[in-house]
């Protein structure tokens, strides 16, 4: 996407809606901690990492619809840092963020986030580092050179406020448990479960952290798998974070991975109320490109 096909928007808007967006995540009444427990009726539109695909998300709002459904809501994850530009251009995932705490804004309590590994990594400054792309570093300079040295460093500091006031997890009382990822196996004993019913803190994020841990995990297995469902009283996981080039795959039985970031991205729409296994689960994804 090129600069002149994105939105345009001044320094005080993008810190305002930032900023209300931050605090009505903070206000969510479903929230718990840092943990999103959603009522017994309804859908869920499940997202996976969307890495600033305006095109998808765009997508995903009209089928979405949700001024024309108040039972449904729907979680977003993963959206900053464009993987597929050059070092230096600019990173559209900036125009996302800001889209979508738009989006929250109109829609306070039917849209969601859930904290991300890139998110982590933009709030601490600890860069990401692929085929010579520093996602970190490229992020802050496309707001820089936005909104100038002054009033781009103020947009910063509200892009930290929005990331810092997302919750880490949510959980349906169909019993599926819904974050960007979960601990590797062999950190379990490093993490603090309780984290998601607490207010996690920056030092959460830092590496060691439950927060760190929580979001870059990519380990699975089914003991692994199963413990976290002992400790978070669910039976399925649908996360994020691992690549998948064709949209999803399902892992252990316990966990379906989604992708949305592109064009073979897809989502996941489900009841709420409906008893679901994997399998019936599976049979729900929808690619995004097959709405009109």
């Amino acid at each position: 996407m090129s600069t002149m096909d994105l939105p345009s928007i001044a320094p005080f808007e993008a810190i305002d809606v930032l900023t209300t967006a931050a605090r009505i995540n903070r206000e969510d009444p479903f929230r718990k901690g840092s943990f999103l427990d959603l009522d017994d009726h309804g859908q869920l539109v499940m997202t996976g990492d969307l890495h600033g695909n305006l095109k998808n998300y765009n997508k995903l709002v009209k089928f979405a619809a949700l001024d024309k459904t108040p039972a449904r809501h729907i979680i977003l994850h993963e959206l900053l840092h464009v993987p597929t530009i050059r070092p230096g251009d600019t990173d559209a995932s900036f125009w996302l963020l800001v889209e979508a705490a738009k989006y929250k804004c109109e829609y306070p309590e039917q849209v969601h986030f859930l904290l991300g590994n890139h998110e982590v990594a933009q709030l601490t400054g600890r860069d990401i580092v692929k085929d010579g792309l520093y996602s970190v570093a490229n992020f802050r300079q496309t707001v820089l050179q936005q909104f100038g040295e002054d009033r781009g460093q103020d947009v910063m500091m509200a892009v930290n406020e929005f990331i810092l006031s997302m919750p880490l997890a949510a959980r349906t009382p169909n019993r599926i448990f819904l974050s960007h990822s979960v601990p590797d196996s062999s950190q379990m004993v490093l993490f603090d479960p309780d984290v998601i019913h607490r207010k996690w803190r920056l030092q959460d994020a830092m590496p060691g952290g439950s927060v760190y841990l929580l979001t870059w995990g990519r380990q699975r297995s089914v003991g692994h798998l199963n413990e976290l469902a002992r400790l978070y009283d669910a039976d399925i996981f649908i996360s994020g974070h691992v690549a998948q080039d064709m949209g999803y795959e399902v892992v252990c039985e316990r966990m379906v991975i989604l992708a949305s970031e592109h064009s073979h991205g897809v989502f996941l729409p489900f009841d709420l109320q409906k008893e679901y296994t994997v399998e019936s689960l599976v049979k729900g994804i929808r690619k995004i490109m097959s709405i009109g």
